[in-house]
């Protein structure tokens, strides 16, 4: 009787152990399979993809330029600056954060500095394709916060062009003071309530 009941014990936790491992299993194929493309631009024309594991959503796509400057950047006239976003970086001018990029036919790979997210909690990239005798196109990635490389494509429709010209860094959020300054700043008010409380006895 005792010999019975510990055979089903194990058996049922064998059952157990199996399921729990193949569950496990299951959920990291499900994980590293469920990266999803996201597409800036309508599929019809020169679009870009990104996969949703770097970016978030596609901001804004359209025709012209993004210089980074306020008076001439096509996404920031457009709705960027509305949204606060302005230029933090860019890969052919000032590049305080490193953007480096790379071109191989219609796909690329995309870095920035990781100490970029130590002083911004939002990111946004974008990229300035030349395509010949059409007008060039730019595209606007939000990327998930810390993420700081990943891979594109450019699916160039109209087949003229399609060079990566240059690819901007925005954000809209003021710079984060770093830990060293909040504490610097904690230190000044605690001795600025020592001695007014110095003062008043």
């Amino acid at each position: 009787m005792v010999f019975t009941r510990m055979n089903a014990y194990m058996k049922t936790k064998g059952r157990l152990v199996s399921m729990s491992i193949s569950g496990v299993l299951l959920l990291l194929l499900t994980g590293t399979a469920s990266a999803v493309p996201i597409l800036c631009q309508d599929a019809s024309k020169n679009h870009m993809k990104m996969d949703d594991s770097q970016a978030s959503s596609c901001l804004a796509a359209g025709v012209g330029n993004i210089s980074g400057n306020p008076m001439t950047d096509d996404w920031l006239l457009n709705g960027g600056t509305a949204a606060g976003y302005s230029l933090v970086s860019k890969d052919d001018a000032a590049n305080p954060f490193n953007i480096v990029t790379t071109q191989s036919g219609t796909t690329g790979t995309w870095s920035i500095d990781p100490s970029f997210w130590l002083t911004h909690s939002d990111g946004a990239l974008g990229f300035k394709f030349g395509t010949g005798n059409k007008p060039d196109m730019w595209f606007i990635f939000d990327l998930v916060q810390g993420v700081s490389s990943g891979t594109w494509q450019f699916v160039n429709v109209f087949g003229r062009g399609g060079g990566l010209s240059h690819t901007n860094l925005y954000s809209s959020t003021v710079s984060v003071p770093e830990p060293g300054t909040l504490s610097l700043l904690g230190a000044g008010l605690i001795a600025f309530g020592i001695r007014r409380r110095r003062r008043k006895l």
